[in-house]
Parts: structure tokens; C-alpha cells; sequence
């Protein structure tokens, strides 16, 4: 057995003992027997257990395989699983989310509306593994509230689990409707049983999260200190002060170029004005903005394949639906629920929130800005790029690179738009308002996550700059708190897959290929920018051998 052999053979084994684990992490994988039947442990166990995993995992391969003589596939994948498990270790010991925030069902609920929209098997079998998990919510539920014996969780935190715990009752009729009529009688009573049994848990829970509240704490930012450790063992070569100056710089950059927009648009109109004009080009019902939606992604796909700029497989699909109640209060506006890894074909659900006021529909979903929701979103965006790397190793999926993964989106809106997909000022414009809106988040996030911005203050950024109406301030803040780091890497990211396009373009002079570019990114999708970097250095030299 050569070294690569033996480096696959103890892939697959500590996969196995990671997903036995974690077998909600199985279902996201697109791996379904015998995991949609079963819970993870709902305690503190199951993180200690996946940190004990990961070590023996490194420990067997410095013991049992020589790095030097791996493939380069191999050696990167060694790569990520180092860092993966630096990662861990930093959530557990150092963010601590696990005894901080007591939201249960933003896990469970998730992974329930999954298994409802992924069409991987008949609605029966699939009802029938809904059910097993329900039944075993109770315990999970119980087993979690152990986690916050010692600990005091964040009150923000706290409240926004009690509004989840709200909602999730809706989740549990909703699927006993989906259900009525359409499975098997047994199938029916099991799932309507499991509903029934779980009420006195869910009224547990309830009490158990009010009775939470006076000992929770203020403080959720991570500081300054643990800040800028997460930032380097992110590896993307800059200080948090450089990344905030950066957001600085772009947000002064692009203020002058909307307004140089918005005076091509309509000289002498206050911005306001030009966007209200803008947004009321918009569809007249949600309905109606949930087919255009649909329709502008279809657009999006035909021009890539026709300009020869990605490749697309035919099998990949998308589809668009409204969020459903138990996910609005931590999705204002839209998501992307991504395909399985081992899905086939590759079926992506676009999710997107109505609106609680209907005279805010052209806001968000208005014709102009529904193109770069396409782009970003879709094609070739989020959608092409997780369902090409979804066909590389398993382990690619534990680098977790989110600047590669929102840089690619945002990246692709300004290629599009040069591209001559957006060829209209008014989207143009729009375009231009959601970098706004990305170099606003550099700043908050920056700021919030290091204690130096409050959240009404982060809120009162977000309206100015960015024009967000106070809800979806406030919801975006709400996610902000809970994910230091994220919001940062959307125009972070564009700004890092430009600068190693340029990189690239120096290297390679007449050589560089642009479709060769975007598809080595979409098939490594998941990598961070600094691992990125490597594979088209890799690239280069096989071409250059």
C-alpha cells in the first residue's frame, strides 16, 4: 500500500467516526442511512468528543504516512486538516458558542427544513426519518440544557432563542401539512405522535430559556485579543486594523462612485429620490418577485454558458422558495440552502423572506437588483461554485475558506456587470449600493466583534450608510454578534480573488486564461485565499514541466 492509499484508507475511517458523531453533519453531506434516523448529542460531549476525533486523526497520520511522499491533492487535504482542527479548538476553548448561546433549534430546525426541501428520497421515507429525529428531540433538548449548568449565556442571544422557540412550533405543523395525504397511514401516525409527544418538551424549554435571563450577561463581542487571533488563523495575510482601513477606503471610494451613477441617472435628484424611483420597478405581489427571481437566475446561466465564462454542468439544479417562519427572524432577506456533497445531481433551494411590510417589496426584490442577486446568489455564484466543489474531496469541505466562498459571489457581480450582463446605470447602481453594503459590514463586523462599536450603534451605520430599513439593521446586527468574522469576507474576499487574478495575470502574460481562472476557484471553492493561491502554483508549474 503506497502512501496515498493509506492516507484515503484513514480518511474514510475517521470520516466514519466523525459522522457516527455528528449525523446531522451526514444528512448536510448528502449521506442518508443510517443517519437521517439519528440525533447528535444535544451536550457538551459531542464538541469534546469531535476535538478528541480530530487529534488522534493527525496523531495516526504523522505516525502512519510520509508527507513528503503524498500527492499534492493529499498534502493540501493534510494541510486543511491541521488547520481545521486549530479552528476547533479556537470555537471551543476561546468563542465558546456552545455555553453562550442557547438556541437549540437554529440546529434542529435547520436540519429539518433540509430534509423537507432536498427531494433525495420518496416524501415517505423521508417523512419517516423526520419523525425518528422529532422523537428524539426531547432527550437532545435535554441533554442541551446541560450545557449552560456552569456557564451564563449572552442575553441577546438568549432572546433571540426564545423567538426562535417561539416560531419552531409553526416548523412541526408545517411538515405534519406537507405530510396529510401524501404518506402512508403508519408514516402519518408516527410523525403526528412524535408532533404530540413533543409538546410538554418544547413548554420545558420555554420556561427553561426564561428562567435563563437573569443570569445572563451583556457582553458578546469576542475583543480585541481573540479578534485578531481568529483573523490570523484565518491566514488572510492582513491585521484587523488593515482589513477595517481597507473597509474604509472602499466605502469612501464607492460613495463617490454612486453618486457619480446616480448624477448619469438623474442630474440634480437627491439620491433618495433616484432609489425610490428605482425600487418601484419592482414586481406587485411576493408571488410575483419569487418567479422573477427564478426567471433572472435562468438568465444568468444562459449567459455564462454562452460567453464560454464557467463551466456549468446540465444536471445542476436550483430552486427558489419562501423562507419558511422558524428561519425569518435570523434570515431578513434571502439564503442560499446549498446541495449535498454527495447529492446527484446537485440541487440547490434559494430561500427568500417576504417582506413584514409590503410596501417594503421593491427594497430588496426589485427588477434591477434581482440581476445581481442572480449573479451573486446563483450563476455563477454561490450555487456553480458550491455544486463544482461539491465534487472534490470530503475534506475540502472542513477548510471552510468563507472569504472564497463571498469574495467568489461578490467578485462575480463586477465581472458579470463587465462582462455586459448588467448593461443598465440603474442596476449598475444597485450594484454599487450593495458594496456599500459589504464595506459598511468590513467596518461593523470589525468593530462590533473587537468591543469598540455597540449593536444600536452598528444598527444606526447600517440605515445611513447602507440604507437598510431598522428591521433588517437590526436582524443583520443580530447575526453579526453570533458569526465575528463573516461579514467581513464578502468584499474582503472580491478584493483578495483580484488581487491573485492580477497575481496570476503577471505570471502567465498571454497564457492566462480566464475560464481556467474561475473554474480552478468554483472547484476549490471551499479552500481560504492563501490555500487558493497554492493550486494555481501547482497549476503553473505542471504547465511550466
Amino acid at each position: 500500500m503506497n502512501e496515498d492509499e493509506k492516507f484515503e484508507e484513514l480518511l474514510d475511517e475517521m470520516m466514519k467516526k466523525f459522522l457516527e458523531n455528528n449525523p446531522h453533519y451526514a444528512t448536510s453531506l448528502g449521506l442518508h442511512d443510517p443517519y437521517d434516523y439519528l440525533m447528535p448529542k444535544g451536550s457538551t460531549d459531542r464538541f469534546t468528543e469531535n476535538l478528541r476525533l480530530e487529534e488522534e486523526w493527525l496523531k495516526r497520520l504523522k505516525e502512519t504516512v510520509k508527507r513528503e511522499e503524498l500527492n499534492e491533492d493529499h498534502k493540501l487535504d493534510w494541510n486543511i486538516i491541521e488547520r481545521f482542527h486549530e479552528n476547533s479548538r479556537f470555537l471551543f476553548y476561546e468563542q465558546r458558542m456552545h455555553e453562550l448561546n442557547p438556541d437549540a433549534f437554529d440546529e434542529i430546525g435547520g436540519l429539518i427544513f433540509m430534509m423537507l426541501t432536498r427531494d433525495y428520497a420518496p416524501l415517505e421515507k423521508r417523512m419517516d426519518a423526520i419523525a425518528a429525529r422529532i422523537e428524539k428531540t426531547p432527550k437532545y433538548l435535554e441533554e442541551f440544557h446541560s450545557r449552560f449548568e456552569k456557564s451564563k449565556p449572552v442575553k441577546l442571544w438568549t432572546e433571540i432563542a426564545i423567538e426562535s422557540a417561539q416560531n419552531i412550533g409553526g416548523l412541526f405543523q408545517f411538515v405534519l401539512y406537507v405530510a396529510k395525504d401524501k404518506v402512508s397511514d403508519n408514516v402519518y401516525e408516527r410523525l403526528s405522535k412524535a408532533v404530540e409527544n413533543l409538546q410538554p418538551a418544547l413548554k420545558t424549554h420555554m420556561e427553561w430559556l426564561n428562567s435563563l435571563l437573569p443570569r445572563t450577561i451583556e457582553k458578546w463581542a469576542l475583543g480585541k485579543e481573540k479578534f485578531e487571533k481568529l483573523i490570523k488563523l484565518r491566514d488572510l495575510g492582513m491585521t484587523s486594523d488593515e482589513i477595517l482601513h481597507l473597509g474604509e477606503k472602499y466605502l469612501e471610494d464607492l460613495k463617490a462612485e454612486r453618486k457619480r451613477l446616480a448624477q448619469q441617472i438623474a442630474l440634480g435628484k437627491p439620491d433618495e429620490e433616484i432609489m425610490k424611483k428605482i425600487e418601484s420597478n419592482a414586481p406587485k405581489t411576493f408571488e410575483e418577485a419569487l418567479k422573477a427571481t427564478e426567471d433572472a437566475m435562468g438568465e444568468a446561466r444562459r449567459f455564462i454558458e454562452k460567453n464560454n465564462l464557467a463551466t456549468v454542468h446540465p444536471e445542476d439544479k436550483l430552486v427558489v422558495k419562501e423562507t419558511p417562519l422558524f428561519l425569518t427572524p435570523v434570515i431578513p432577506f434571502a439564503a442560499m440552502m446549498m446541495p449535498a456533497k454527495y447529492d446527484k445531481p446537485q440541487i440547490g433551494v434559494y430561500i427568500v423572506t417576504r417582506p413584514k411590510e409590503m410596501a417594503n417589496l421593491g427594497k430588496h426584490l426589485n427588477y434591477h437588483s434581482l440581476k445581481n442577486t442572480a449573479v451573486h446568489e446563483a450563476y455563477p455564484g454561490h450555487f456553480l461554485q458550491g455544486a463544482v466543489s461539491n465534487r472534490a474531496s470530503v475534506v475540502r469541505l472542513l477548510a471552510d475558506g468563507t472569504e472564497t466562498v463571498e469574495g467568489w459571489a461578490h467578485y462575480c457581480e463586477q465581472m458579470m456587470a463587465e462582462k455586459g450582463f448588467i448593461k443598465d446605470r440603474e442596476s449598475k447602481l444597485i450594484q454599487v449600493n450593495d458594496a456599500i453594503w459589504r464595506a459598511v459590514r468590513i467596518i461593523v463586523d470589525v468593530k462590533l466583534s473587537r468591543g469598540e462599536m455597540s449593536f444600536e450603534e452598528a444598527v444606526k451605520m447600517l440605515m445611513k450608510e447602507a440604507a437598510l430599513s431598522r428591521e433588517g439593521a437590526v436582524a443583520e446586527v443580530r447575526r453579526y454578534t453570533q458569526t465575528p468574522g463573516y461579514p467581513l469576507s464578502y468584499l474582503l474576499g472580491k478584493h483578495l480573488i483580484l488581487q491573485l487574478k492580477k497575481e496570476m495575470k503577471q505570471k502567465m502574460g498571454s497564457k492566462f486564461d480566464e475560464k481556467l481562472f474561475h473554474d480552478t476557484i468554483t472547484a476549490n471553492g471551499y479552500l481560504p485565499i492563501s490555500l487558493l493561491r497554492t493550486v494555481f502554483d501547482q497549476k503553473l508549474r505542471q504547465r511550466n514541466a
